[in-house]
């Protein structure tokens, strides 16, 4: 009997000990994004979402050095709503005020997990910077953001061509290594993410994008 009780509290501790590191981490993960966060100039645009997008990269041969940078950030942001609603979810609106059902809060909502938003912004280094927010809602309700980081090289000359490479990502806050990050594509499948975007080539092996103006202009 003593044997047996004291094997009970080590399970005990260890069981404890276990949910303190889960909850630990999963503080360290933790960030909240919102609907203010959102490029509403993009969830406002009227028409075809990509025959604009594509507009905006013919637009990079003639912007000069600094403009580029904003017409990336617009371009991309394009891409990734209109992505989101031919492959994933045509009803995603987060900003429309006369829809409250999930399927227009929710880029994917499941009972275990969702995701939220996707989007675009530049930073101070003029690096575009790609934020999805998702999370869990069944056992534990937490909410974190994968945030990936990409160097923006514009070889318009005489490639005709725009490729953004992976510099660093992010859980949260917290920096992590590019083999969790492989896992996670993994996980997911690399090729299906691919797919399901809607102009311009994504490596998840490679973690590059590139846009072919050329293609554009077609």
């Amino acid at each position: 009997m003593k044997f047996l009780k004291r094997f009970l509290v080590f399970l005990l501790v260890i069981v404890v000990a276990l949910v303190v590191v889960l909850f630990s981490f999963l503080n360290t993960i933790e960030y909240q994004v919102t609907d203010a966060d959102l490029p509403s100039d993009v969830y406002e645009t009227s028409g075809d979402l990509l025959a604009f997008a594509k507009l905006k990269a013919v637009s990079l041969v003639l912007a000069g050095n600094e403009d580029r940078y904003t017409i990336m950030e617009e371009f991309i942001n394009l891409i990734i709503l209109d992505s989101i609603r031919e492959n994933i979810n045509p009803d995603y609106d987060p900003l429309a005020t006369d829809c409250s059902d999930t399927s227009c809060d929710y880029i994917m909502y499941d009972e275990y997990y969702f995701i939220e938003y996707a989007y675009a912004e530049l930073n101070d280094d003029n690096q575009l910077v790609i934020t999805i927010s998702a999370g869990a809602n069944k056992y534990v309700s937490t909410e974190t953001a994968l945030i990936m980081v990409f160097d923006i090289e514009f070889d318009i000359v005489p490639n005709m061509q725009v490729v953004l490479t992976l510099d660093t990502y992010y859980l949260g806050e917290k920096q992590l290594s590019q083999n969790l990050l492989d896992q996670i594509f993994d996980r997911v499948g690399r090729q299906s993410i691919e797919d399901s975007i809607t102009f311009g080539d994504l490596n998840l092996t490679d973690y590059t994008y590139t846009i072919s103006i050329q293609d554009a202009m077609s």
